[in-house]
């Protein structure tokens, strides 16, 4: 039997655990409008986490930053309203702002998500501060390492910042349950072991994305071999072109 690789299975990881905590902290303290944060190195799966806890919570808002927001405070907010379903958006960025501010006074339970923050400005900062102060709305901030010193930057968000979710690599038992859930096989420990060596020069060994893309090769290399077990040569192998893809 061919073996195919789910697109949309989801492993509740111990990162994953602890946004949710922290979302649940957020909502408990949700009257005081403050930020959370959760940061980490690219691939270890921080994006996904989000998407996955905005599709299963209807009172989120997901936002995904652009370059074109870094020289235009005026797209940012436009986008912003477009993300909170606000019709007829504005061309100014005080009307936006106001729009933005009485959809969330309509809806206070509503918690913002705002992915990869640390290629922003401080201006960027200091309206999102304005709108969780007016609105007591919590804002949590997604990005990369970068992303703390940029905000421990800004004293005045800083000092309304839970404590941060700083997402870690895989463990080599999150890599044995991906693969079961998200493929269907068994793997040994010492296969989880050769499938979670994605060290390269910018990212260590467990990285997420690199994990999943050795697990798509295993899939392609096994059946190409007509078999359903992922063996020592196969995980050789497909960390060897998923790693080699990276360093590309």
């Amino acid at each position: 039997m061919a073996l195919t690789m789910s697109k949309t299975e989801f492993i509740q990881t111990q990162n994953v655990r602890n946004v949710v905590l922290m979302m649940d902290d957020i909502r408990m303290d949700i009257d005081e409008g403050r930020f959370g944060v959760v940061c980490g190195g690219a691939g270890l799966g921080k994006s996904r986490t989000i998407k996955w806890f905005h599709s299963n919570n209807t009172d989120t808002v997901y936002i995904e930053s652009t370059a074109i927001w870094y020289s235009s405070e005026l797209e940012f907010l436009r986008d912003f309203c477009r993300e909170l379903g606000i019709e007829d958006v504005a061309k100014r960025k005080g009307r936006c702002f106001r729009d933005i501010v009485d959809h969330l006074f309509e809806n206070p339970d509503t918690i913002i998500l705002i992915d990869e923050v640390d290629r922003l400005k401080n201006m960027h900062l200091e309206l999102m501060r304005d709108i969780t102060r007016m609105t007591l709305c919590p804002i949590v901030l997604i990005g990369e390492r970068k992303l703390l010193p940029f905000m421990q930057r800004n004293e005045r968000v800083w000092t309304r910042t839970f404590e941060p979710v700083m997402f870690k690599p895989m463990k080599q038992s999150d890599v044995i349950i991906y693969a079961k859930d998200a493929v269907g096989v068994q793997i040994s420990a010492d296969i989880a072991n050769i499938l979670h060596k994605t060290s390269t020069k910018n990212t260590s060994d467990g990285n997420f994305r690199l994990v999943k893309r050795a697990l798509q090769y295993c899939v392609q290399y096994a059946n190409a071999k007509n078999t359903d077990e992922v063996t020592p040569d196969i995980a050789t192998a497909s960390i060897k072109s998923a790693i080699r893809w990276a360093k590309n």
